[in-house]
């Protein structure tokens, strides 16, 4: 071939008609040098074509679905690659063997599309691995993307220093020894990612926040679902739909409330409270104890406590003609015992959780009488049934043990009879 273009090419080239011999020779050499990228071009288009197909026929072929990861992130396209890249090295190498000629420029930016090439394969593994690792701990919300983006990064690094090395003839040696000396800088540079890396590793080792948890950061406005966790950035997903970022140092910096536990244990914590107009708390007559008697839930309760307190004032020899001597039963102590009850026959409250109805300190709004309980469900919407159910039962017994709700006057309650 090069015989050929000497005779033909070279020969008009060097007619002193045309043009004077150095320039003749450096318009031939270029030609070369295009014939050579174009060979290689054509290459590349024919390689493309020829490596999709046969991923695609691999893909189809097997049942394993790595190959088919493989070939949805294009890995044979990319390696495709260094088939032109390896066509044109060797006609670059025979052009400079034949003429004598340094293209070494040439040789050095081959050399650095082949890293180049090398780097985007092995970019491409690390998608696929992720993105594998993701669908198997799905359930479990695992994730590695910060792991792999960290990876990417010094990969980027390695590669950027050999590449700079290649194309200006440099010892990795020295330029490693110029990053040193502008550390401060990139440093500053890079503080979120060296952060977000260090913070990475630690939310990932020890599930401190998962893919799928709900967390709760006020000091960000976040209470949601996270979505996403990256080297520099945690997504979450608010309950309004709406999606907040945060730098994932702060996941480690920052108090997070995380609800995951919760979900895991099947059960959710119910603590709150009514309030009693205290006025309307009394030691209970005969009639009011023979109507609630007729209670099922306290029914035991009440003949269990008449036998104790009856035996209390004998025994300590009370006159209990006067009512506030001894022990006597007071409506608002029965209508604990009525909820705690309640609550205990109660198939939507886990009887294996901490189960308590008390009185806590009073207030100008009344007396609080708090549930703390525990749901059978840790999911959102049947927790608050369960819970809204609960209390529109107390709200609607509370006056049957002549007890009443405790609420701040309205406008009606102004106006004179």
């Amino acid at each position: 071939m090069y015989e050929f273009l000497d005779k033909t090419l070279l020969k008009w080239l060097t007619n002193p008609n045309v043009l004077s011999q150095k320039t003749s020779n450096i318009i031939y050499y270029a030609i070369l040098i295009i014939a050579a990228l174009g060979i290689s071009y054509l290459v590349l288009v024919i390689s493309k074509k020829l490596f999709k197909r046969w991923g695609k026929k691999l893909a189809d072929r097997t049942s394993n679905t790595f190959d088919d990861e493989l070939y949805n992130n294009n890995f044979f396209t990319k390696l495709s690659l260094l088939i032109p890249l390896s066509c044109c090295d060797k006609l670059i190498k025979q052009i400079s063997s034949h003429y004598s000629i340094n293209l070494g420029f040439f040789n050095a930016v081959i050399n650095a599309l082949y890293v180049i090439a090398l780097l985007l394969l092995i970019f491409t593994l690390l998608d696929v691995w992720n993105f594998r690792y993701k669908s198997k701990n799905f359930e479990s919300g695992r994730s590695i993307t910060n792991i792999v983006q960290a990876i990417k990064i010094v990969l980027i690094i390695i590669c950027s220093i050999i590449v700079l090395s290649l194309l200006f003839n440099v010892q990795t040696s020295r330029i490693l020894t110029a990053i040193g000396a502008s550390s401060a800088v990139l440093m500053l540079v890079f503080k979120d990612t060296i952060l977000g890396f260090v913070a990475g590793i630690q939310l990932a080792f020890n599930k401190m926040v998962l893919v799928g948890d709900w967390i709760a950061m006020p000091s960000h406005g976040a209470d949601g679902i996270v979505i996403d966790i990256s080297l520099i950035t945690v997504k979450i997903q608010n309950w309004n739909k709406t999606v907040t970022t945060i730098p994932t140092y702060s996941m480690i910096s920052e108090p997070v409330t995380n609800y995951r536990y919760m979900r895991e244990s099947g059960t959710r914590m119910i603590t709150r409270s009514v309030y009693i107009d205290a006025s309307t708390v009394k030691f209970c007559d005969n009639e009011l104890m023979e109507r609630l008697k007729k209670v099922d839930y306290i029914k035991k309760y009440l003949d269990d406590k008449a036998i104790e307190i009856s035996s209390y004032n004998s025994d300590n020899h009370t006159d209990t003609s006067v009512v506030i001597n001894g022990r006597r039963q007071t409506n608002l102590g029965i209508f604990r015992a009525y909820i705690f009850n309640y609550l205990k026959n109660s198939p939507y409250i886990d009887q294996n959780s901490d189960l308590l109805v008390r009185q806590k300190q009073s207030t100008n709004y009344g007396i609080p009488l708090e549930v703390y309980a525990y749901t059978s469900t840790s999911s959102f919407i049947p927790y608050e049934g369960i819970q809204s159910d609960l209390f529109d039962h107390i709200f609607a017994s509370i006056e049957y043990f002549d007890l009443k709700i405790f609420q701040s006057p309205a406008g009606k309650d102004m106006l004179h009879p």
